[in-house]
């Protein structure tokens, strides 16, 4: 009927969305106080985008005349939206996060064509979250907040979840725009239910909830299922609890499944409790074989999560697991994670796929808060903050209530807009190197830890250890001199504690992560391992090349035959047509792999 075909043509488009939106993808990880280790709330993001110069875009609190206008710059595309009257005062907000303790994290979903850039919506999803952050002290006024904003002003961008804390609660929301149909939004909020933890990766996740009526475990959009029922998406009841969000605006194809919720799969199999999540079970949902076996929103965790588990997952590449692309030929002999073509290519009229990792190579900038709501409210949110690859980024602290930053990490209030980032005069850009840029000085690192994955991990691993004792030990510092203070009265010098941490901490990170890049420049020059040798007069120093598994080798025996083989100890030489003969060579002859220069 014309239901089923209109559900067949959205799961067809929803494919293609998917695999398109992930240019500008994220992953989230929301965990609750019942499931972490020290009983705060921890909120990890990836901002995973090409085209994105990530570093610290921030707004300072302050107070606005009757008449005075907000400009809403499209986070994806640098324009112009239009404008919004400011209200009476707005607050202090550093990345995701603001001096209350609320943090915002995001993930696209994508969802139905028809439901985003609706004409005259002002309200991408980006400048939604800052707007709204400068606007709430908690998290359920956060969801209110986007929500009326949506109503007033639209909202133009694809689906989105967002998982929203202030400390206290953990709520994650679903949304999308109405297109030309009107403004405002459809939603679904959900507060995830102490002791549990919830992951999302570009597909929406909450399926069926009503009913919704409990403010406090779950809110929506009034027109939420009536919407549906409107453009046809829904043949049933307003109030029928089979309705689904997901099934009915993002419903998951097999490239949702394969590209998105995989992730999810890797991160719950990795910390949920097994009478929680059957990861064998759910496999084949995963892989996108079977896409009945729709997973849980959210699972209890086996152990109490830590910061380092959200770091640990974010960064991952779906270690020992079916996804792993490290130990295919196309991992080559450094069993590298990482594919340069896209996540499609094709060959011989069949199409194939690349795993997206979670920790990909285009993240701009990632986090994970702790958020700590028993805290003076602008130390309530700690971001462990890092620009470019979340697996080889030194993690900055910025208190939510920060409102400065080190000169390398800074992006004034510009969400990366190159206009608004040269009127400031920031260093760096995307066709722009600069030594100035955080973005650019990890950047570096990064670059060269892919060409030599397996023998750089460690020494990145080792950086990441000496910054982050640094960090722990200024952070406790700062956390007790500004509490202080801030118990005191003397706000201001506690404001200032926590601004020179997070200048003090971005100064840190960059000067170590230069001398990183100079250490790993040194120790892999030409494909080499170089390590220092006193006995060495000439170079100070032993160069040796790297030894391969016998795995790898193989593989290139099957695919080469005898092309590389070499006469050697078992043949004095191989003839034309492929035979071993076994006279010996002259011993007193020297082997040319041992004159100088033509090895090493």
């Amino acid at each position: 009927d014309n239901f089923d075909i209109k559900m067949a043509l959205q799961m067809y488009v929803l494919g293609a969305l998917c695999l398109v939106s992930s240019v500008f993808a994220c992953t989230n990880m929301l965990v609750t106080q019942g499931a972490s280790k020290t009983g705060e709330i921890l909120l990890g993001d990836n901002d995973d985008s090409s085209g994105r110069h990530g570093l610290v875009t921030h707004f300072p609190r302050n107070s606005h005349k009757p008449g005075e206008m907000r400009e809403i710059w499209d986070f994806e595309r640098g324009t112009y939206n239009g404008a919004i009257p400011q209200p009476s005062e707005t607050y202090n907000v550093i990345s995701h996060s603001n001096e209350y303790g609320v943090v915002i994290g995001e993930t696209t979903h994508g969802g139905l064509r028809d439901l985003s850039h609706g004409a005259g919506t002002i309200f991408d999803y980006g400048s939604l979250i800052m707007v709204t952050l400068q606007r709430s002290k908690t998290a359920r006024e956060a969801i209110k907040t986007i929500a009326s904003l949506c109503e007033e002003y639209g909202y133009l961008s694809t689906m989105e979840g967002f998982s929203i804390t202030d400390g206290k609660e953990a709520w994650y929301m679903e949304l999308i725009g109405k297109g030309n149909y009107s403004k405002g939004i459809v939603y679904v909020a959900l507060k995830v239910p102490d002791g549990y933890f919830t992951a999302n990766a570009n597909q929406a996740r909450i399926t069926t909830f009503l009913p919704c009526d409990d403010p406090n475990t779950c809110v929506m959009a009034d027109d939420t299922v009536t919407f549906a029922i409107k453009l046809g998406l829904w043949n049933k009841s307003a109030t029928d609890p089979s309705f689904s969000l997901s099934d009915t605006y993002d419903p998951v194809t097999p490239m949702g499944a394969r590209f998105c919720e995989a992730r999810v799969w890797y991160i719950f199999s990795q910390l949920a409790a097994k009478e929680d999540f059957d990861a064998e079970y759910y496999l084949p949902y995963a892989q996108g074989f079977n896409l009945t076996r729709r997973m849980p929103l959210w699972v209890r965790p086996k152990k109490g999560i830590t910061r380092a588990d959200v770091h640990r997952l974010l960064s991952s590449k779906y270690n020992a697991s079916w996804f792993s692309p490290s130990n295919d030929v196309g991992a080559g002999a450094e069993k590298s994670p990482y594919r340069w073509d896209g996540l499609v290519w094709s060959e011989n009229e069949k199409e194939y796929v690349n795993e997206r990792i979670i920790g990909t190579q285009f993240t701009a900038w990632h986090f994970v808060a702790v958020v700590n709501a028993s805290l003076p409210e602008p130390m309530r949110a700690l971001l462990y903050w890092g620009s470019d690859d979340h697996a080889w980024a030194p993690k900055i602290p910025l208190f939510g209530g920060a409102s400065e930053v080190h000169s390398s990490y800074d992006d004034s209030n510009c969400s990366a807009r190159l206009a608004c980032r040269e009127q400031a005069n920031l260093p760096g850009s995307m066709m722009s190197f600069s030594w100035d840029s955080a973005f650019w000085v990890n950047s570096a690192v990064a670059r060269l830890v892919y060409g030599d994955v397996s023998r750089a991990t460690s020494l990145v691993e080792c950086a990441q250890q000496k910054y982050d004792a640094w960090v722990n030990e200024h952070v406790e510092a700062a956390l007790s001199q500004a509490t202080r203070q801030y118990i005191s009265g003397d706000k201001q010098s506690a404001q200032y504690t926590i601004n020179q941490l997070a200048i003090d901490g971005g100064g840190e990170a960059t000067k170590q992560w230069t001398a990183l890049w100079q250490l790993l420049m040194v120790t892999f020059q030409d494909g080499m391992t170089a390590v220092k040798d006193e006995t060495n007069f000439l170079c100070g120093c032993k160069k040796t090349t790297p030894e391969y598994d016998d795995e790898w080798l193989a593989k290139i025996v099957k695919d080469t035959g005898d092309h590389y083989r070499l006469p050697g100890a078992s043949c004095a030489y191989i003839d034309p047509d492929g035979h071993c003969h076994t006279e010996k060579p002259h011993s007193s002859v020297f082997s040319k792999i041992e004159v100088s220069g033509v090895a090493n």
